[in-house]
């Protein structure tokens, strides 16, 4: 049936947020930076200018993964190298601009970088199978009931059916069910 303007599905009162005026659906946040209410907002990243949640959260995960493993490939590239011909000490010997310094410095940028990504992926994943975003577990909040096993959480997140397009930034999860007869796209 129709419901009255202000009511949820089952008749309570719909949650309003205070800085947009919209609907604000359970677990949403108001991003300040966006501008609007992100429903399972776990925080607004600067790196892709926008707010990671509930539709874009499979996407950051594999930005996260894949730049932890371009910055390893680059340290590997960069370590190798520089550990072998250190150790042998053929560096000063054959060179006559010492590109050691340089090398270092981009060394230390590749590990600087695979430590924020293998970070950020790393909790990721936990908010995933804690069914926690940042922004809740900043807030502790404990009060709202948890649905699922962390691999139904897995399976939310990446799609229902365990696939290599798990690891595609091509494919997308199928949209997940809010309420009884709300889809959230």
């Amino acid at each position: 049936g129709h419901q009255p303007p202000g009511r949820g599905p089952r008749g309570a009162p719909e949650a309003r947020c205070l800085w947009c005026c919209s609907a604000k659906p359970p677990r949403a946040h108001h991003c300040c930076v966006c501008g609007r209410c992100v429903r399972k907002m776990d925080h607004h990243c600067t790196w892709v200018n926008n707010c990671v949640g509930e539709d874009n959260q499979k996407y950051f995960v594999l930005f996260t993964l894949y730049m932890g493993l371009a910055s390893l490939h680059l340290l590997l590239l960069l370590g190798i190298p520089v550990m072998r011909s250190h150790a042998q000490g053929e560096w000063d010997r054959h060179s006559t601009v010492s590109p050691r310094r340089s090398l270092m410095y981009l060394f230390l940028v590749a590990l600087i970088a695979f430590l924020l990504n293998s970070t950020m992926f790393a909790m990721q994943m936990y908010s995933i199978c804690t069914d926690r975003t940042l922004i809740e577990r900043l807030q502790r909040d404990r009060g709202l009931p948890r649905k699922g096993s962390p691999w139904s959480s897995l399976k939310a997140v990446f799609g229902h059916r365990v696939s290599l397009a798990w690891l595609s930034p091509f494919a997308s999860p199928e949209p997940q069910r809010v309420e009884e007869h709300h889809w959230m796209v």
